[in-house]
């Protein structure tokens, strides 16, 4: 076919990986968009400025503005970021705003909580090995794996613990022992 997909479905409480896809067949191509694909996540790391901001203290109560904003980049031109509706929608919540996945009021909590606080949920999630301190990323507009934002995912829905993806849970020896076992617990 001419487009290609992946899937990543994991447990949270273990990370076993449930089901992995690369690709439509493996015959006609040996790269693994699940795994070796870097690409951006878009509106799917939201969550995890919103989940900066809760490490942070704010509530989903808490507001933040959904007005036009700009900001000065290095290289002298000005960045305005639009909601998807090209409207604004004034003070909201956050969890409105991340209902509604509001790219402005995204970006103005990202600012709001400094992008360092971004970045080091995104690295101890695993998103990112180092994230650029632009708030374009708030936006999701860094690279990264499928995997990896499934593993992230599946933290949170974890409770936060981290876990390690893994695709073989054991390996008997030839009595059945456990030779390997992933579950470290």
């Amino acid at each position: 076919p001419a487009v290609a997909a992946a899937l990543v479905a994991i447990e949270p409480r273990d990370g076993a990986i449930v089901s992995l896809v690369g690709g439509f067949d493996l015959g006609s191509s040996k790269y693994n968009r699940a795994i070796q694909a870097r690409r951006q996540p878009g509106s799917s790391f939201k969550p995890i400025v919103y989940a900066a901001a809760r490490d942070t203290g704010y509530s989903p109560a808490s507001v933040v503005m959904d007005a036009p904003i700009e900001f000065n980049m290095p290289n002298g031109e000005v960045w305005k970021p639009k909601n998807y509706q090209n409207k604004f929608f004034g003070p909201s919540t956050l969890r409105r705003g991340i209902e509604q996945s509001r790219n402005v009021m995204t970006v103005r909590l990202a600012d709001e909580l400094g992008m360092v606080k971004v970045a080091d949920l995104s690295q101890r999630l695993g998103i990112y090995d180092k994230l650029p301190m632009q708030l374009a990323m708030a936006l999701g507009a860094g690279e990264t794996t499928l995997l990896k934002m499934v593993t992230a995912y599946a933290m949170m829905a974890n409770g936060g613990r981290k876990i390690e993806p893994t695709l073989i849970e054991r390996v008997p020896d030839g009595y059945g022992r456990p030779n390997f076992r992933h579950d470290a617990r």
